[in-house]
């Protein structure tokens, strides 16, 4: 039987209501043994512990692209990025070259 584990993350934090400039904020999270793929660990964090966390996400299936992230350097769909294969700790920011929103969530227009 899988055992809880923490894991070390580091989000890209901007809320252009509320904040100056962006910043990155340091959180550990303990995930269940059913939190494989990131975007359930995202989510993990925002329902359990920060529900301020702004990002999108859709099918859950790697078709809408809604959860497009640039995760630990690299771009990538939160919902199809196994943790297991993740360093920590793992950087989240939003998407490069596009203007942001607030937080992960970037204007795709």
């Amino acid at each position: 039987m899988s055992q809880k584990r923490k894991v070390k993350f580091e989000i890209y934090r901007y809320d252009p209501d509320k904040d100056e400039r962006p910043y990155m904020q340091k959180i550990e999270v303990e995930l269940e043994p059913t939190d494989k793929m990131l975007l359930d660990a995202i989510l993990r964090i925002k329902n359990d512990m920060d529900d301020s966390l702004a990002l999108r996400r859709s099918c859950r299936e790697g078709v809408c692209g809604s959860d497009a992230m640039n995760i630990n350097g690299k771009n990538g769909l939160a919902c199809t990025t196994n943790m297991r294969d993740l360093k920590e700790p793992v950087v989240l920011r939003p998407l490069p070259g596009l203007p942001v929103i607030r937080d992960l969530i970037v204007d795709m227009t």
